[in-house]
């Protein structure tokens, strides 16, 4: 296999791509598994920052290959990336794709399209108020401190989602794609992504009840089997929501028909950010 095998769908978690994953894999020429991580668990060789604490000095560590790597003039991009096709390579067996869905390959976008150059790119975006209630009421979040753990999701995702869509803009092999388009209409926008993979598409592959391919441990916790939550956001939080979704202003809140006039600045979310996002108003 090479580059032009591999399909990514990067996303915020909660966004729908465990469905769009279920969509274009439902078919012979794709393969794909729940969420392999395998970039992000490789990151540290091509992004030292992904790394913020190691019982080891990862910054000498990583002077050192550098140091290492230039000595002996070795392309990193190309050993990691056969290093990658390696562990792919079970996936990749009587089919034409496959396709690594992990949404939180946003931290490395930059690098994974240096790396994987002739690779597709699907961005998977969702209205950001849908996303936020989705994290809270799928993982039953009713403190800051479990929503901590998703605040570079929340608050660094959408940023760098957006700035990589415009960089990447005339790039044919990047493609965005609207999680409310998917829902409106299926069938359209479904097939387009099916032409653009080079894949024949027919309208029974709508049909994903059946597609195993996508069960696995980091996928879609309900997909997965378990049952949905009936859960209620509490008044906090519904103010900690309005605030987190005016924060991310008018250019990025209008790709999804929305305008901070119907939102505002909100003590919750000023509670949330500066406890535990420092970096952010520093």
């Amino acid at each position: 296999m090479d580059d032009q095998n591999l399909v990514f769908i990067i996303s915020q978690p909660r966004s729908g791509s465990t469905f769009l994953q279920s969509l274009l894999s439902n078919n012979p020429e794709v393969n794909t598994v729940s969420e392999s991580w395998l970039m992000l668990a490789l990151a540290p060789l091509f992004k030292p920052s992904t790394i913020r604490s190691s019982t080891y000095d990862h910054s000498m560590a990583m002077d050192a290959y550098n140091d290492y790597c230039q000595k002996f003039d070795l392309d990193r991009a190309k050993l990691i990336r056969e290093f990658a096709f390696q562990h792919y390579a079970p996936l990749y067996l009587d089919c034409k794709l496959l396709i690594d869905k992990t949404p939180r390959y946003w931290e490395i976008l930059d690098e994974l399209i240096h790396i994987f150059h002739r690779s597709k790119f699907i961005i998977l975006k969702r209205n950001p108020e849908d996303v936020i209630r989705s994290m809270i009421t799928t993982w039953k979040i009713n403190t800051l401190e479990k929503l901590a753990y998703l605040g570079r999701d929340l608050m660094e995702a959408p940023i760098a989602i957006s700035k990589f869509e415009i960089a990447h803009s005339t790039n044919p092999n990047v493609r965005t794609v609207k999680y409310e388009n998917l829902i409106s209409d299926q069938t359209k926008f479904v097939a387009e992504l099916y032409d653009w993979m080079n894949i024949q598409f027919e309208g029974s592959m709508l049909d994903i009840k059946h597609n195993k391919k996508v069960l696995g441990k980091y996928g879609d916790p309900i997909i997965n089997g378990k049952q949905k939550a009936n859960f209620r956001i509490n008044s906090y939080f519904e103010e900690l929501i309005r605030g987190y979704v005016f924060s991310l202003g008018d250019s990025y809140l209008k790709d999804f028909g929305l305008s901070v006039n119907h939102y505002e600045k909100t003590q919750a979310f000023s509670e949330f950010s500066h406890r535990f996002l420092p970096d952010e108003n520093s």
